[in-house]
This record gives C-alpha cells, sequence and structure tokens, in this order.
C-alpha cells in the first residue's frame, strides 16, 4: 500500500489541544489507561531531563470517504500529559472499589486449577481512558471532583512547562485513493508491530487491534453474550471466557490438523501468536494461510447467524456462565462451539439434563487424572478434553444431523 511517513515533534501544548479538539482520537478497542503515579512521573521526569522518550505514532484511516487520525501507539503518555496538565492522576484500586464493574479481568487461562496455588496480586486494570475527562471538547472539571482522582504532583507544572517541551511523532499517511481492505491489513500488521509482547493494551485489546477497521467481526470473535461467562475458583480468582481460543483450535480441527500447528500449549506468548494468525487469516479471508486454520466461516460479507445460533442454543441448554476451572470450562464449549460454529449442526435441546450428565461425568475423570488438573494447560491434556468434549456433543445432535 501506497503511503508517506511524516515525522516531528509537537509542543506539550499542542498535543493536548489535539485531544481536546478531537483531530486525534483512540480507537474503539483501547479502553484502558494502564500507567500507575510512578509511571507518570517518570515520564515527567525524563521530560524535566530533556532524556530520549520514544514518539507518538498516529494513523489516519480512511472510513467512509473521511479520514481519521488514529493514536496507534501513545495512549499511556499522551493520557499522563494530560495528567500532568489537571496535577491529578486516577487511583485504579479506590476507582475500582467505587465502580467494581470496570475492572478489566484476566483471561480463563490465565488461572490455575491447583486450588493449593499461591494467589499473586495482579495488576489492576479499568476499562477508562482519557476521553473520561473530557467533555465538549474541555477538561470536565466536574468529573475530576470525583474521590478517585489524587493529586499528582507537590509542584505542580505551570504553561510555560508545556509550551517549551515536546513530544515526537511518526505520522503515517496512506494515499488518498487506499483501497479499504488493503489499508485493514496495513493498519493490523502495524498494529502487530507495536503491540505484541508489550504491555500497553491487554491481551484480549491486543488482538482486537487486529481486527478494528472490520467492526462487524466484533461479535464474532468476542461475542457480547459471553461477557459474563468465567472461571471462578474457590480461591477467589476469576477470568472471563476466552473465545478466540475455541475458534483458532477448532478451524484446524476441522481442518483435520489435530497436531494444532504452532499452539503453545502453556506457553502464553506463543499462544497470542497462534491467535493472531487465526485473526488475521480470517480478516485477510486467506484459506491459504500458513498454519491451515479453515476459515470458511465466518463468510464475507461477515455474517454473525451461526454466532446468534450460539447464542440461542446456550441458552435453550442452559450453559452455566461460571465454572470451576477451565478443565469445566473446556468441557462445555470445545463441542458446543464446533457443532454450531464450524459445523452449522442442531443439537437436542430436550436432552439437556443428558448432556450436563455426560460433560460432568467426563470432567470428573479428567480432574481425577494425574497431572491433569495442576496441569491443565499442557497440549496432551489440552487434546484430550477437545476430543472428549467434542465426542458428548456428537451423542446429542438431533436425529437429522446424527
Amino acid at each position: 500500500m501506497d503511503k508517506r511517513v511524516y515525522y516531528g515533534e509537537y509542543s506539550l501544548r499542542h498535543w493536548i489541544d489535539l485531544i481536546l479538539k478531537e483531530n486525534i482520537v483512540l480507537p474503539w478497542y483501547q479502553r484502558s489507561f494502564v500507567w500507575d503515579k510512578g509511571q507518570i512521573e517518570n515520564l515527567i521526569k525524563t521530560l524535566d531531563n530533556n532524556q530520549f522518550i520514544p514518539p507518538i505514532i498516529i494513523g489516519a484511516v480512511k472510513k467512509n470517504n473521511e479520514w481519521k487520525n488514529y493514536i496507534l501507539d501513545g495512549q499511556q503518555r499522551l493520557t499522563s500529559i494530560l495528567f500532568a496538565e489537571i496535577n491529578k492522576y486516577i487511583d485504579t484500586k479506590e476507582y475500582i472499589s467505587q465502580k467494581p464493574n470496570t475492572e478489566i479481568e484476566q483471561v480463563a487461562d490465565d488461572i490455575t486449577d491447583n486450588e493449593d496455588d499461591v494467589v499473586d496480586e495482579k495488576l489492576k486494570m479499568i476499562r477508562w481512558n482519557f476521553r473520561e475527562i473530557i467533555k465538549d471538547k474541555k477538561i470536565n472539571s466536574q468529573e475530576l471532583e470525583s474521590s478517585f482522582y489524587k493529586k499528582l504532583l507537590d509542584n505542580e507544572k505551570d504553561k510555560n512547562w508545556f509550551n517549551e517541551h515536546f513530544l515526537g511523532f511518526a505520522y503515517i499517511k496512506p494515499n488518498n485513493d487506499v483501497n479499504e481492505d488493503a489499508q485493514s491489513k496495513f493498519y493490523s500488521d502495524i498494529f502487530r508491530n507495536i503491540n505484541i509482547g508489550g504491555t500497553k493494551l491487554t491481551r484480549l485489546e491486543n488482538r482486537k487491534s487486529l481486527y478494528f477497521l472490520k467492526e462487524d467481526l466484533k461479535n464474532f470473535f468476542v461475542p457480547e453474550f459471553l461477557d459474563s461467562t468465567k472461571v471462578e475458583t474457590s480461591s477467589k480468582e476469576s477470568g472471563l471466557i476466552d473465545f478466540i481460543k475455541y475458534l483458532s483450535i477448532l478451524s484446524q480441527y476441522k481442518g483435520n490438523n489435530s497436531t494444532l500447528l504452532k499452539y503453545g500449549g502453556r506457553d502464553w506468548e506463543k499462544n497470542e501468536n497462534y491467535y493472531h494468525e487465526y485473526i488475521t487469516a480470517v480478516v485477510d479471508d486467506n484459506p491459504n494461510n500458513k498454519l491451515k486454520f479453515d476459515v470458511s466461516y465466518p463468510t464475507i460479507p461477515y455474517s454473525n447467524e451461526r454466532i446468534e445460533k450460539l447464542k440461542n442454543v446456550i441458552s435453550q441448554l442452559e450453559i452455566p456462565k461460571s465454572f470451576a476451572s477451565i478443565i469445566e470450562m473446556d468441557m462445555y464449549f470445545f463441542g458446543l462451539v464446533n457443532e454450531i460454529i464450524f459445523l452449522d449442526n442442531q443439537l437436542d435441546e430436550t436432552r439437556k439434563e443428558d448432556l450436563k450428565n455426560q460433560l460432568n461425568t467426563k470432567i470428573n475423570e479428567l480432574r481425577n487424572e494425574e497431572n491433569h488438573k495442576d496441569n491443565p494447560h499442557a497440549l496432551k491434556y489440552l487434546k484430550s478434553r477437545i476430543s472428549a468434549s467434542l465426542n458428548v456433543y456428537k451423542n446429542i445432535r438431533t436425529p437429522q444431523n446424527a
């Protein structure tokens, strides 16, 4: 794709003006500011000392014949500059205590099934970004009266400081006649290079960055009706279902590739690369992708008919929203997603109690296997859950699909 890249720097004041005037905006998937007070103070100190700070990356995106300038990389730095302007920061723990539903939970696969393990204090991340303190293109002083906004600096920065300190940028501008599909692939590659393995985005946000220009795929990769489906252990850990795991793994099984090429098992960095490869294959509609994912569904133009069907089947079969372990969640979802999303079969809802009995019997068997409970993410145990779940669901197809 033909494009130009421009480099330069703006004063901190100009960056603030760009944010307030909405001349630069956050993509829809970026929901969380994750820096704590110490990290904000460190950025300010770095600016005071005129030391190098990585540039902000802005991408011009053409949608519906209009251009928007998206912040591709730099949310944490720009938000910190805003906080320096108002001399406040957001106290994450206080925010969560007042708005508990805004905490971003880990994914279920990050949770141990060993109830004897000690649970480390995890990083608290919240659904908050700088839009929360902006109203009518101005700083929202009323919002800042909330008790979870705390004083940042003892010595507040004056107006001259924002005019005299600078932060660099790289501005990516495609040609005016850019093809929207080519643009989507181009920016997906950029996001992948910028964010994979980083801490700027949660893992789920990182994946969403790969299809942020294909918003009709949002409910395919992360269905809204699964928002409250989670593993909740006796040690009070909880984690949301990671739907992309089921889609990506089963798309290889459907292609008769039960070896699971490149899936990392216990290696989360390899798993993230695997998930990214799957998302990219779907977004690019590439049936010849190197990991041999079956991408025949969703169809183009993107249809979420089977996602809606899955929602209805989950309701009809009374599939639980809370599971005691990843073993239990996997047993319920691998076979279900395979039957509905990939095979488009019908299941006999009158046999829902029989289904649960079969699943629970197998779950207990697997949890009693030596090492399975303590090491559920090992590839050999994952494969045994997949196989067992697929076999159970085959048994409750309607007669015409049997």
